[in-house]
């Protein structure tokens, strides 16, 4: 089982002619970039500061974590992370 996925993912990444290339996989896809431009990273950074004030911090954790993904700057990297590990120590502190 474990040969079979890696086998997949392998022909995955053979097969997608973006990769490496400095292209987007999307436009290798023939996929429009329209979701993933550089605001969708400070969308769910608000989304997750709404949260924590909230108090929803497992929510506000999954929001952090979207924006760390879609980050596309260094300086917003550093606060998402920031950010992420003071809701990730709030969260074992409560449990």
């Amino acid at each position: 089982m474990r040969q079979l996925l890696l086998i997949l993912l392998f022909c995955l990444v053979c097969t997608t002619p973006a990769l490496g290339q400095g292209q987007s996989s999307y436009s290798g896809l023939g996929l429009q970039n329209r979701h993933h431009g550089p605001d969708v990273s400070e969308d769910y950074l608000d989304q997750a500061r709404d949260y924590r004030d909230e108090g929803r911090f497992e929510l506000a954790r999954q929001s952090y974590a979207l924006a760390l993904s879609t980050c596309q700057n260094a300086t917003s990297l550093e606060i998402i992370k920031r950010e992420l590990d003071a809701v990730e120590l709030m969260l074992r502190s409560l449990r």
